[in-house]
């Protein structure tokens, strides 16, 4: 969880606990137990949701590391390719082989 969202949801939870305490001073105020009650459920919910969110980009991070290393794996082996058809056939025949590169 980021610093920023685990701050917010913990002042919450502070938040909740305080209104936990003096509910009786805010009854008339438009503030009671269902209320409360529903903002400790909403607060953990989007708690549970960050921590999904930060497995998810962990993932993410992991997969764009694995794709960014075939990637270049790839470009490496094209290059070689395209050096060895380049090298040994003339310039004319090289559309033939897929390369339209001209030197």
């Amino acid at each position: 969880m980021s610093k920023v969202y685990s701050q917010h949801v913990a002042k919450v939870q502070t938040l909740v606990a305080g209104l936990k305490e003096n509910v009786d001073l805010l009854k008339n105020k438009g503030i009671d137990a269902p209320f409360i009650k529903k903002l400790e459920s909403e607060n953990s919910l989007a708690a549970v949701y960050n921590q999904e969110c930060d497995k998810l980009k962990a993932e993410v991070k992991a997969k764009t590391t694995q794709s960014n290393a075939k990637l270049n794996e790839v470009k490496r082996m094209a290059l070689e390719a395209k050096k060895i058809i380049k090298r040994d056939f003339d310039k004319s025949r090289w559309p033939e082989f897929g390369i339209s590169d001209l030197r």
